[in-house]
């Protein structure tokens, strides 16, 4: 006599495979979600650090310079030092800084400090660019402080980019100065030994200015339009530079 296996065999129903793959697309959104939200720390964390090393490599750069030379006025009469709205020059004597802000390069300004025989869009490229041929702060060798003077025309001369190292295109991200100002003033100079004491304030930052205030000074907050909280970093620096060339 055959005898019947009555048992009930058990398996998943729908409704338990539809609740189990529901929580495993929760799970792996949830997974996916905390890539992103690292990868965008990183990315961030990223471009602080090259704005602050960079910040640092400029204000190496310009206490050697400054302190192999002999004090200066920053009058603009003595055509050592030019500032204006779209970027500016430093002459130190050995070396010259020329710079472009970054709003001036956002816009093309006709009036941007600019490589010789380059066109408005940029065709030259300088020493140690990699990324464009537009100034944004080069140091050029420039003994005799030719940069900081202006032709008969009012013109100061375009930069020749043979001996031009460009100081913010070295990293990943296209970086700006996006303010510049050396001060000084008559007590900090010591008539006897002819030293004297700058004060250099600049603003380093993401050479994408949409992603800035309108001072260029912050970046916008989040859900604003045109901000870059992922990418978007700027920092304002401010240094002593001492000139001890020519000390008796």
């Amino acid at each position: 006599m055959n005898h019947v296996d009555n048992q009930k065999k058990h398996g998943f129903t729908i409704v338990e495979l539809m609740l189990a793959m529901t929580f495993i697309s929760v799970l792996l959104l949830a997974i996916a979600m905390t890539i992103v939200q690292i990868a965008n720390i990183y990315n961030h964390g990223m471009i602080l650090k090259e704005v602050n090393q960079t910040s640092r490599a400029v204000s190496e750069e310009l206490d050697r310079a400054i302190r192999a030379s002999s004090s200066f006025t920053t009058d603009p009469a003595a055509r050592r030092y030019v500032n204006n709205q779209w970027g500016g020059r430093l002459c130190t004597g050995q070396y010259s800084y020329v710079w472009n802000y970054g709003a001036s390069l956002s816009t093309k300004s006709t009036n941007r400090n600019m490589y010789t025989g380059t066109n408005a869009a940029g065709n030259n490229t300088p020493s140690g660019s990699t990324t464009s041929s537009e100034i944004s702060f080069v140091k050029v060798l420039d003994a005799a402080g030719a940069y900081c003077v202006p032709g008969t025309n009012g013109v100061y001369p375009s930069v020749s980019p043979t001996n031009a190292t460009e100081m913010l295109r070295a990293g990943d991200h296209t970086l700006a100065i996006h303010s510049f100002a050396i001060t000084s003033t008559a007590t900090a100079k010591d008539a006897l030994s002819s030293q004297a004491l700058y004060k250099a304030t600049f603003t380093i930052g993401t050479g994408n200015i949409d992603a800035l205030n309108t001072d260029r000074s912050q970046c916008k907050p989040p859900n604003t339009a045109g901000a870059d909280p992922n990418y978007c970093a700027v920092q304002q620096f401010t240094i002593v530079l001492r000139a001890v060339s020519g000390v008796n």
